[in-house]
């Protein structure tokens, strides 16, 4: 007997092939319509709040639900990559409309993922304007025909069992659109996803083995006979756990000095956070001569020399370069990869703009890694082909960052000033893109997470709204960080900058749940308390609505990022062709609106 889930979609694939009429464009743009929909569907109904919420509700062991909730989220990341891949290749097809097909098939998704995930797994009783929303949302897609009639049946509460079950089946909907979009043209990505949702599909065939029709688990079940069958369909579904480096915890050094403007004084701080805490005698181990070093650092947002703001302090850059070869380095390279700047203006090569900031020193070289690729086939997510060469073969990995507040993920530390490590951050930011900035992160994260990290909160601080685009009048918290586990190292620097809760798809939020939360086994060695004076993203409502705007309007308008340029010193990097008007004005509206870029002696 056939499934009527599938057999629907097979028929929906046929109309499709015929209404196409042989043109294999048309017909991958209407795949790819489905998928973008579809995708963004499952990323909500896997991973939203009312989901998680039910999984809660479960009558099952703590532990049971523990390892049900990761295994969710898992394919709800794996579903948002679908859903950016299509609708990126969607975009590809060419042409304004496109990109305005592929939003409003963006938007319809979410929506009906969300509004489906509220009648599935919630009650008017428990939030009844929510319930109301979604339901009215639910009758206009049947109305519309957006819902299929198989579907109708889940347009209402529903056992924990019925919604496995019909998900089992959807994900084999998926697997077959996927490898349709295979046989057009896509093979290697679009077989690959295939098989993603296969995976998905046995987690679900695994949970309906699992539970009975009243939400209980199954007399018998145990957390770790659960956790062996996920780890048995992919490891991913199962959480990491300890002993890797990120997410372990541990000591998060904290030194701090009166007079962040003396640069003795900051080259001593520098000494007292790594050498005279033990910190660097622990990271380096029993490390013979020789050892090659790879710094990753941040100084591509660098606009002028007037403001300091966008990269690290260049005296503790060379300080740590000698340190390290005083301990026997015998190579110390300094890793940043070029930015969407370069699409505007000229001279923005990474050679070009560290020797412009001063950070050339013979104590080290510079390297951009995205000249420096090389192939790497990553074990966990789905965007990233391949890495700098520098980092992976280094013995010794340290991400050096700068502390800033950042408008979309509340603050930009050591795990952010990693994104660039393989593709170039434009590549994973914008609107076209084919792969997720943050899921890209994390790949690199668990593939080659640094051995140290740092943090520079010295002087020239950027905070505000805005203070990762540059910002002339930051604070000085005469702070650095240090510790072995990055993830820790930035809990406790964003705790200190007034942060208490993490923006959803951050690399702080996605990271915890990647690996682990390590703050119950964090210790703070030295000063553990706010910084004095710093604006977080989050200072007041204006500002939490403006943060919740950012990444929308930034990856999805502003001309990929064209809008928000800073001021940048016109004889090192002169535009690549002059303004038009309308450029001109917004620009200088926004500058002027959010006071960043612009260095101290233009500050209004």
């Amino acid at each position: 007997m056939s499934n009527p889930v599938v057999a629907e979609l097979e028929a929906h694939l046929a109309r499709i092939h015929r209404e196409a009429k042989g043109d294999l464009k048309k017909e991958r743009r209407a795949l790819y319509m489905l998928a973008v929909e579809r995708e963004e569907l499952a990323t909500v109904g896997y991973g939203g709040d009312d989901v998680q919420a039910r999984i809660g509700r479960l009558n099952a062991p703590e532990p049971v639900r523990r390892l049900v909730a990761h295994a969710l989220r898992w394919a709800a990341r794996d579903e948002r990559t679908h859903s950016v891949l299509a609708r990126g290749l969607l975009m590809a097809q060419g042409g304004g409309l496109m990109a305005l097909l592929a939003l409003g098939t963006n938007a319809a998704g979410l929506i009906a993922g969300w509004s489906s995930a509220v009648m599935q797994h919630t009650t008017f009783r428990r939030a009844p304007l929510s319930t109301l929303t979604a339901t009215l949302i639910g009758q206009l897609g049947r109305l519309m025909g957006k819902v299929p009639k198989t579907a109708l049946s889940t347009l209402g509460s529903q056992r924990f069992l019925q919604f496995c079950r019909f998900q089992n089946d959807a994900e084999e909907t998926a697997a077959l659109s996927w490898e349709r979009i295979a046989d057009l043209g896509e093979g290697p990505l679009a077989t690959r996803i295939a098989a993603d949702e296969r995976k998905h599909r046995q987690v679900f065939a695994l949970f309906l083995e699992s539970f009975d029709e009243n939400d209980a688990s199954l007399p018998g079940l145990k957390a770790d006979e659960l956790a062996a069958k996920l780890s048995a369909i992919d490891p991913s579904f199962v959480p990491r756990g300890g002993g890797h480096g990120i997410g372990d915890g541990g000591r998060v050094v904290v030194r701090k000095t009166d007079d962040p403007s003396s640069v003795e004084q900051r080259r001593a701080l520098l000494h007292h956070t790594l050498v005279d805490s033990g910190l660097l005698a622990e990271v380096l181990g029993q490390r013979g001569p020789g050892f090659r070093v790879a710094i990753k650092t941040s100084f591509m947002m660098s606009y002028d020399r007037r403001d300091p703001s966008p990269h690290v302090d260049l005296e503790l850059s060379r300080e740590l370069a000698l340190l390290l070869r005083a301990h026997g380095a015998g190579d110390v390279a300094f890793i940043d990869s070029p930015n969407h700047y370069d699409w505007y203006f000229s001279g923005r090569s990474v050679s070009e703009v560290a020797k412009y900031i001063g950070l050339d020193d013979p104590s080290y070289r510079v390297v951009d890694s995205s000249t420096d690729l090389t192939p790497y086939s990553f074990r966990r997510g789905f965007g990233q082909e391949s890495v700098c060469a520098t980092w992976k073969d280094a013995d010794l990995r340290i991400s050096f960052a700068k502390m800033r507040s950042h408008p979309s993920w509340l603050c930009h530390l050591s795990l952010n000033t990693l994104e660039s490590l393989g593709r170039r951050i434009d590549e994973l930011l914008f609107l076209n893109r084919q792969a997720d900035l943050v899921s890209g992160l994390m790949m690199l994260l668990d593939a080659f997470p640094p051995d140290l990290a740092l943090v520079d909160a010295t002087h020239h601080v950027p905070d505000g709204l805005t203070g990762v685009l540059g910002d002339p009048t930051p604070c000085h918290p005469g702070r650095l960080y240090a510790a072995r586990d990055a993830l820790a190292l930035d809990l406790v620097a964003s705790r200190h900058m007034g942060l208490s809760r993490f923006a959803k798809g951050s690399a702080l939020s996605m990271a915890i749940d990647w690996f682990d939360d390590p703050r119950p086994r964090t210790v703070v060695d030295g000063v553990d308390e706010a910084i004095a004076g710093f604006q977080s993203p989050h200072r007041n409502d204006a500002t939490v609505l403006l943060s919740a705007m950012a990444y929308p309007v930034y990856s999805w308008g502003g001309d990929r990022g064209g809008w928000w340029l800073p001021v940048m010193d016109a004889k090192a990097f002169p535009l690549r062709r002059r303004e038009r008007l309308v450029e001109a004005v917004v620009r200088r509206v926004l500058r002027g609106l959010f006071g960043f870029g612009r260095p101290a002696k233009e500050a209004r």
